[in-house]
């Protein structure tokens, strides 16, 4: 095995400057096994990272889940064998970013396989490194090169094995990769019932002039985002003094906490698949609010509601058949994350400046999910794909996923979980993509939200009132 070693070893300096660190033999975590089709696999601390029966077959499979022409943006190198598979499925004009950060797999497979085709081989780059910085920031600059080159082409991919094997000196690099693998599943786990509803709100979808004819239309407006994080409180009680001065929005979640109170929102926006979003409508289906639904929001929803209606599409969902022209016509959308991130897009695009969100905590602060308003035992977080939406507990479930330690206002830890995280992120990229709208985050006490302005307290929001009065 080891005369393939040298000459791979020479090749993969081309793409790392850390290989100097690979030297032999094999490392006594790596546990070598023959298969029956005469190829090796191997374990690393007893994780088996390739068929014990047929790794060629087994990469072939893998290699199926991508596109012809895709960018493809991979984890795992493993000893290579669908990476073989993924450069012959993805052809002459797609590309592979692999990242592997396990130096006993990458010696592993330097050692025992012929890599020489595929380190040669321009479509393909593997990341490599002992220092998290440099590693991400070399991730970035290729992830952004295959976006600029073909966005709708991109593709995200996991294998599994490597992904459980990677070191635990990467925690912040491990964290946004698994916010990448968790939201690469949630279309699959909902997938089915975002179909089926797609299909029954076809004939709405199809007469809706969707969100494209408000666009521009409150060019200049203050907006206020109203989700049901714990810091509505603060601001709740003066939303009636407000709400007549503001475009005023809501998430689903928060709906119920304002029609009770006799506050009607101009927009509320849905795009929960799930049957148990009705219950923020179902006692407020004659509001005059008027709703923003994705095609594959719940059908109930899109059905009962008596008010307004209006359709925008997620631009890279895959569930739409229609033409991009039809899409267009009717308005999208390519804000991830949360029900919130779609919203505050949704803002942008009908020209409110500033917009100012408020029950945004994307945290636990005082170990809390939801405003004292909410009935927050019934109730889900703000969602747009989050796995998280198929348990009745939501809130425990939630505490329950891998915590994330992020900045607040002040600059003290808060605890939040990937999907926040997620959220977290997106409505950064959006803030940063359109500096010319202020955003603001009113009496947040969870995270920091980079290129959104903080306001520490309802006493603000009024000055600002009074300043444009």
């Amino acid at each position: 095995m080891s005369h393939f070693f040298k000459n791979n070893m020479k090749l993969l300096e081309k793409h790392s400057s850390c290989t100097k660190h690979l030297t032999e033999p094999l490392p006594s975590s790596i546990k070598v096994q023959n298969t029956p089709s005469g190829d090796n696999t191997v374990r690393f601390k007893n994780i088996l990272i390739h068929s014990m029966y047929d790794p060629v077959k087994e990469g072939k499979a893998f290699a199926e889940k991508v596109t012809t022409g895709s960018q493809v943006c991979l984890y795992g190198f493993g000893l290579g064998y669908h990476i073989d598979a993924l450069l012959e499925k993805i052809g002459p004009n797609g590309f592979l970013l692999a990242i592997e950060l396990n130096p006993d797999l990458l010696l592993a497979a330097m050692i025992m396989r012929n890599q020489s085709k595929v380190l040669l081989d321009k479509r393909f780059h593997i990341v490599y490194g002992l220092n998290e910085e440099i590693v991400s920031i070399e991730i970035a600059k290729y992830m952004g090169e295959m976006q600029s080159t073909n966005t709708k082409d991109l593709e995200v991919v996991f294998h599994s094995p490597s992904f459980k094997c990677i070191p635990s000196s990467f925690p912040q690099l491990t964290n946004s990769l698994e916010v990448l693998l968790m939201e690469r599943r949630f279309p699959a786990v909902l997938g089915d019932l975002e179909k089926e509803n797609y299909i029954l709100n076809k004939e709405i979808v199809e007469q809706n002039s969707g969100i494209k004819i408000l666009h521009s239309k409150h060019k200049g407006k203050p907006g206020l985002l109203v989700s049901a994080g714990p810091s509505l409180d603060d601001i709740f009680p003066y939303l009636k003094q407000v709400d007549k001065k503001f475009i005023l929005a809501c998430v689903d979640t928060a709906f119920p906490i304002l029609s009770r109170e006799g506050i009607v929102p101009d927009y509320v926006f849905s795009l929960d698949p799930q049957e148990d979003s009705f219950q923020y409508f179902r006692d407020f289906l004659e509001s005059s609010t008027k709703l923003i639904f994705t095609p594959s929001a719940n059908t109930k929803v899109v059905h009962c509601y008596k008010g307004e209606k209006f359709v925008v599409f997620k631009k890279t969902s895959s569930q739409f058949t229609e033409e991009e022209s039809v899409i267009n016509s009717k308005g999208s959308t390519q804000s991830g994350g949360s029900v919130s991130c779609l919203a505050l897009d949704t803002l942008i695009q009908f020209g409110c400046n500033p917009i100012f969100l408020t029950g945004q905590d994307l945290s636990f602060p005082s170990n809390r999910i939801y405003s004292s308003f909410s009935n927050n035992n019934k109730q889900m977080i703000d969602r747009l794909d989050s796995a998280s939406m198929l348990k009745e507990n939501h809130k425990s479930e939630s505490m329950k996923q891998r915590t994330v330690n992020v900045k607040n206002i002040i600059g003290n830890n808060v605890a939040t979980n990937q999907a926040m995280y997620s959220y977290l992120r997106a409505i950064e990229e959006m803030a940063a993509a359109n500096p010319q709208i202020k955003i603001y985050n009113l009496c947040s006490h969870g995270a920091q939200i980079d290129n959104v302005i903080p306001l520490g307290s309802a006493n603000e929001l009024m000055k600002f009132l009074t300043y444009h009065s």
